[in-house]
């Protein structure tokens, strides 16, 4: 599967060859097929250096310092405007963050106070302090910290050029068309690139959710990250192929697997040509059943590609990035402008905004979380909001400030009992009194529903169906948590599936009793966006599904070309069976039937050439 990191040694099948084939796994970040000579890309380490000031240096090295933030500053927006015209004002908004990280007060004041104290100079001070602040960064768990370090680094290494007087190196000058190799890339990296020379991407470092990721996908360049020791193993100019879509990269090619790996690439542009015509049509099967496919989003700039992939709405906004990209609460204003932001670029279609789901591995500074063994099992999501009912009153604020005349709805996350329905409840309620007697506008009708991710929410769903206006099934924690199985554990990683008999059998149940009460019923997590539970799903009669956007076109080629009878009586097969694996195999099986004209990649194989 995509995830698995492990190296796999495949004998050539070429004579004379004079390297063993070899495939490398690691996460796939962007769609398509790349084949080309791989050009390496590998930054020396700063060189910064403690340089020792004379009394009179120390207000020229002041005013140094304060002309290269000015000067970061402009490249920083420069590079912004770049992105504006690649990409879109929504996707180039991720460079304010590099604004915010590059005016922090700390950096300033701690800069400038120990030029004066320890007369040395400004670069090797910006280092230290950014350096402390990427290392606090990456300790912390989780991929939100991870990108909010990667930032840091990214604007330190700016600054520190600036202050040097280094230009950096960019990938703009590429003489012919490679595949790009590297250890990791920043943001920066990836909207300088000279895309014309730029077949695809493969790096050591990175996850499907980093911000290099987003602005990769929004290039359309094929991508695989978390690829460990691969720029170790690859040789400037040989031939490499990356596998986007099975978060494949294999070096030494045989002749064979060229011809293969070509013709797929082929194969994979003529049908994602064809999937892109179905971005205005309805979904829904041909015998007439509708569906609603939405999308889930990390960060606002990704609202851009949720239209342009033909999604009909936005089914998950996960908040958590307010908190987990900065290092203060944000204001009930700060909330309302993102959420905004987001509303107004999807109007009139939905946005379904889930309360913040901070805890597990999603832990932030501003907020004093304790230590604690099973952290998924302790204080996280809307146990926290319930119980900082400030932070949570400001967000409900924020989100009825946004809903009038527009399609908001709010989500609350791990509910496993009706008390903490009934409790959010009587809070927004509250907030809405605040708001009416303020005089300010809202929707007194928005919609609450609940994520249904933890047993005790499907056992008790009869009873939460009448507590709210629609479920949300996240199906990650959902096989974590009935299973019992860690899926960031290595150990038990082949026992998460949730092709479980017993998790097919709780979703079924959901449907059941939401449609009993007559509210719908979507899936958020990753399954809605497997195309191997697309006609399971829509056999078991959810009404909406919700996943990341590029994965939108190829869930609605499936449900356009099949019937909704075909669909439930794959459905109804799937539940005659007692393992996860008879169930994979008979949709293998099934989908291979049906869709005898889609690639091998789209109906997915047990191991993916």
């Amino acid at each position: 599967m995509g995830n698995s990191k492990k190296i796999v040694p495949v004998k050539a099948t070429a004579p004379g060859s004079l390297q063993n084939e070899l495939t490398l796994r690691g996460v796939p970040a962007s769609p398509g097929i790349a084949i080309g000579p791989a050009h390496l890309f590998t930054r020396d380490y700063l060189k910064v250096e403690p340089r020792v000031l004379s009394g009179k240096q120390i207000a020229r090295e002041i005013e140094h310092f304060q002309a290269a933030l000015e000067e970061t500053r402009q490249d920083i927006l420069k590079t912004k405007s770049k992105a504006v015209k690649q990409t879109g004002d929504i996707v180039a908004r991720l460079f304010d963050s590099h604004l915010l990280i590059l005016d922090d007060v700390t950096l300033i004041e701690e800069t400038l106070e120990r030029v004066k104290e320890e007369k040395v100079s400004a670069d090797w001070i910006v280092h230290d302090v950014m350096q402390r602040s990427y290392r606090s960064l990456k300790a912390q768990k989780g991929e939100y910290f991870s990108q909010r370090a990667d930032d840091i680094r990214d604007v330190a290494r700016r600054l520190v050029f600036n202050l040097q007087g280094v230009k950096d190196e960019y990938l703009s000058d590429l003489e012919k068309p490679v595949v790009l190799i590297a250890p990791d890339l920043s943001p920066s990296d990836i909207i300088h690139l000279d895309r014309s020379h730029v077949l695809g991407i493969a790096t050591n470092l990175g996850g499907a959710t980093s911000h290099t990721a987003i602005l990769t996908r929004s290039l359309e360049v094929p991508a695989v990250t978390g690829l460990k020791n691969l720029t170790e193993l690859i040789c400037p100019g040989q031939e490499v192929i990356v596998n986007g879509n099975s978060g494949k990269v294999i070096l030494h090619p045989s002749a064979e697997r060229l011809t293969e790996y070509r013709d797929k690439r082929k194969k994979f542009i003529s049908f994602w040509t064809r999937l892109k015509q179905l971005r205005e049509l309805p979904t829904q099967t041909t015998d007439g059943r509708r569906m609603r496919l939405l999308a889930n989003i990390e960060l606002p700039i990704e609202s851009a590609s949720v239209l342009t992939h033909g999604g009909e709405g936005i089914g998950l906004f996960r908040t958590e990035y307010l908190y987990l990209t900065r290092g203060t609460l944000p204001t009930e204003s700060e909330q309302i402008n993102e959420y905004r932001n987001v509303v107004e670029s999807l109007h009139p279609h939905p946005v379904v905004i889930r309360t913040f789901d901070l805890g597990g591995d999603k832990v932030t500074p501003s907020l004093d979380f304790p230590k604690e063994a099973n952290p998924f099992l302790g204080w996280r999501a809307i146990r926290i909001c319930l119980d900082l009912e400030e932070m949570f009153r400001a967000q409900f604020s924020a989100i009825l400030q946004v809903s009038q005349k527009r399609d908001v709805r709010i989500l609350l996350p791990l509910i496993s009992s009706v008390t903490e329905v009934r409790r959010a409840k009587q809070i927004l309620k509250e907030v809405m009194a605040d708001l009416k007697a303020r005089k300010i506008p809202f929707n007194p009708n928005i919609p609450l529903g609940i994520m249904i991710e933890v047993p005790s929410a499907v056992m008790m769903a009869k009873e939460l169906a009448r507590e709210c206006d629609f479920f949300s099934v996240g199906t990650n924690d959902l096989v974590q948590y009935t299973l019992a199985v860690d899926r960031g554990n290595e150990n038990v990683t082949h026992l998460f599936t949730p092709f479980h008999p017993a998790i097919l059998r709780m979703i079924k149940s959901t449907v059941r009793a939401a449609h009993d009460r007559g509210i719908p019923v979507a899936v958020c997590g990753e399954l809605a966006g497997d195309p191997l539970a697309t006609l399971l799903l829509v056999g078991l009669e959810v009404d909406e599904l919700s996943m990341a956007p590029l994965i939108l076109p190829e869930i609605k080629k499936i449900i356009r070309s099949t019937t909704f009878e075909t669909a439930h009586k794959v459905a109804q097969q799937a539940f005659r069976y007692s393992t996860a694996e008879e169930v994979e195999d008979y949709l293998i099986h099934t989908m291979k039937k049906i869709f005898a004209d889609l690639p091998v990649w789209f109906t997915r194989e047990k191991e993916d050439a």
